[in-house]
């Protein structure tokens, strides 16, 4: 009788982990995605997230059994979760690096978010709703992203090109080159110029767009053409 006790006294906890070991399953599904596009929140870290959120809203739901049994204590399961979303933004906003107009981390940043929500449905015992969400997510990062060519570059229609460019330091090497660029419809989004230690050459580093159907290649090859100009090639 005491064995059968323990174990009704148990099996609500062996649902428990359950949940997170499943929470944990479909952090890992989703973090499989990014291993692959090797970003620096990859599986083991989406699957910590996962089963962290889990983890909290198991213990914010069911473990403060104990403490209801007295009338005049209230507990609010929502607040647990508004600081699981609020610990795991932070998390996010540590995935995103600024450099240039270029914001690198967003959907990493992002995922993170809907991947600490899918612990939290998944330990809620919502797993409908968590499995969904797991396969939407897939959806928008992997088909998406595939087959349509990086739809989110499809809509502003441009591409990002790192460019080396070494030319002569002399103005009108620079503002022919300036011209040129201007001519040719490229946008530049961020440079950098040095000089050698003669001073004789520029060192030109830039980031530019360029309209779907154009060639950075050709591009650079066209500017090697121009007066003063010693290398250009995208990279």
């Amino acid at each position: 009788m005491s064995g059968i006790t323990e174990f009704l006294d148990l099996h609500p906890q062996i649902i428990y982990v359950l949940r997170i070991i499943l929470a944990g399953m479909c952090g890992g599904i989703i973090g499989v995605e990014r291993t692959l596009r090797q970003k620096d929140a990859g599986f083991r870290t989406h699957i910590i997230v996962a089963v962290g959120a889990a983890i909290q809203i198991i213990v914010s739901k069911y473990g403060f059994y104990d403490a209801l049994i007295n009338e005049f204590v209230k507990v609010d399961v929502s607040r647990v979760a508004a600081s699981i979303i609020t610990g795991f933004s932070f998390l996010g906003a540590g995935m995103i690096f600024v450099k240039g107009v270029n914001i690198k981390g967003l959907t990493t940043a992002a995922g993170i978010l809907v991947t600490a929500a899918v612990g939290m449905a998944i330990g809620a015992g919502m797993y409908t709703v968590g499995i969904a969400s797991v396969m939407l997510l897939l959806l928008v990062q992997i088909v998406f992203h595939k087959f349509l060519i990086g739809f989110d570059k499809v809509l502003v229609n441009d591409t990002m090109i790192p460019c080396f460019i070494q030319l002569e330091n002399t103005p009108d090497a620079v503002n022919q080159m300036k011209i040129f660029l201007e001519e040719s419809n490229v946008q530049i989004a961020d440079s950098s110029v040095e000089a050698t230690e003669d001073n004789a050459l520029l060192t030109v580093h830039l980031n530019i767009m360029l309209g779907k159907n154009a060639d950075a290649d050709e591009i650079m090859g066209c500017l090697l053409t121009q007066n003063g100009v010693k290398q250009a090639f995208a990279l």
